[in-house]
């Protein structure tokens, strides 16, 4: 049986159409998708998994607890299989041999299209040296790379919301497809195999979350920012549904652009494949690809409210009458709104300045002063040269912030 026909056998049981949502339900679910999230996280960031490595015997004790999880939120969504492997989807992908994990919650009314919600569950085994640092070309044998917050929590996330859509009065209006990416650390494998062999059809796929890294916490001043990366490939509809998520929490989510995620994530290969996407995360920081993110340095209050977002943004794609239309990357890059979140981001962290060091911070003292003059110089004269300088201080301060090291604030 297809995954068509049995979602329409699934909706065809429902004797009646279920009344809209209420706000009250979604507030409600809001709260529930906050539960587990501790719990979760410390599984597969403890050293008995020891890094989750793709195709390793560790990364199946990941996958056994996992499916565990999925198999109390949804039907397992490769049809061609049965009881845990209907929860799986092998591949070999550039070299790489790894496994997908994929759960779907039938849609009462409209089965037939799809919100896929995802995060990679994999991370780097014991690839890290003497001094920490973790990569996906190092040899094994070194401490264990645990990646708390990459992506433990962003797997924590997407479980914590797929249980708390599932309990929605009659369930959600559209299918929900809970998708855990294997080797994203090998170059986005997972997710590049499933966009050329989807389980559910791409083209009824109406939009795709990605959480990578959550829960992280830059610098003390930055506890509460998160970001919002490529909802503008929804058009004005899916950051409108994603103004509306935020606005409804109390974390500061600003918005970036399509390139600002540097297609370093499993976001880019649903973009490729022309489905309306946003990237929920954090950025890279001090504790990014080093034995040092565990789970002690996990800011989970954050990671509350961010897995609250994502259930309110997933709502608002299951939910709306017309879903949004695919709108390709804008070919310039970066827009006067980055400038703005930009902006907001280095006026938040000046009193931090002292943590980096005198070159950093005449570094970042410089990018300031610029942003600044193009925020006040509006809209009206943001120009390439203006891009420019918003990408080139975007990057910069990614790399500032790795230099101040790994640290629990």
């Amino acid at each position: 049986m297809t995954i068509r026909f049995l979602l329409l056998a699934v909706a065809s049981l429902v004797a009646a159409p279920v009344a809209a949502l209420t706000q009250a339900d979604i507030d409600a679910g809001a709260v529930r998708a906050t539960r587990g999230l501790e719990r979760t996280t410390r599984s597969l960031a403890s050293n008995r998994l020891h890094g989750r490595d793709n195709n390793t015997a560790d990364s199946t004790r990941a996958q056994r607890y996992l499916i565990g999880r999925l198999k109390r939120r949804g039907l397992g969504a490769n049809t061609a299989a049965s009881a845990f492997d209907a929860y799986k989807q092998p591949f070999v992908q550039s070299g790489q041999t790894g496994t997908n994990l994929l759960a779907v919650i039938p849609g009462r009314e409209l089965p037939n299209e799809y919100v896929i919600i995802g995060a990679h569950y994999d991370h780097l085994d014991t690839r890290s040296t003497p001094s920490g640092d973790c990569s996906s070309t190092g040899a094994t044998g070194g401490e264990v790379c645990n990646g708390a917050t990459d992506n433990a929590t962003g797997v924590a996330a997407v479980l914590a919301i797929g249980k708390a859509l599932k309990k929605l009065p009659g369930g959600p209006r559209r299918s929900v497809v809970l998708a855990l990416w294997d080797a994203e650390e090998d170059g986005l494998l997972g997710s590049l195999y499933y966009v050329n062999h989807p389980l559910v059809p791409l083209a009824q796929t109406v939009g795709y979350i990605n959480y990578d890294i959550a829960g992280a916490t830059l610098l003390p001043t930055l506890r509460n920012v998160t970001f919002s990366v490529g909802a503008e490939t929804g058009g004005s509809a899916l950051r409108a549904i994603v103004g509306s998520a935020v606005a409804a929490q109390t974390l500061t989510a600003g918005p970036f652009s399509y390139i600002f995620g540097q297609l370093r994530s499993d976001y880019a290969n649903f973009v490729n494949a022309g489905v309306p996407t946003v990237f929920f995360s954090d950025s890279t920081g001090g504790c990014y690809h080093t034995t040092g993110d565990d789970v002690g340095i996990v800011n989970f209050p954050k990671l509350e409210q961010q897995s609250a977002l994502g259930f309110r943004t997933a709502v608002g794609l299951i939910e709306a009458a017309t879903p949004p239309a695919f709108v390709a990357p804008n070919p310039a890059l970066a827009t006067f709104e980055d400038a703005l979140t930009l902006q907001m981001v280095l006026t938040t962290a000046l009193p931090d300045l002292a943590l980096f060091s005198p070159a950093d911070q005449a570094q970042f003292t410089t990018f300031k002063t610029q942003v600044d003059q193009i925020v006040a110089d509006g809209p009206g004269l943001f120009d390439a040269g203006d891009v420019g300088t918003v990408l080139g201080a975007a990057v910069t301060l990614i790399g500032t912030l790795t230099n101040v090291g790994c640290q629990a604030f």
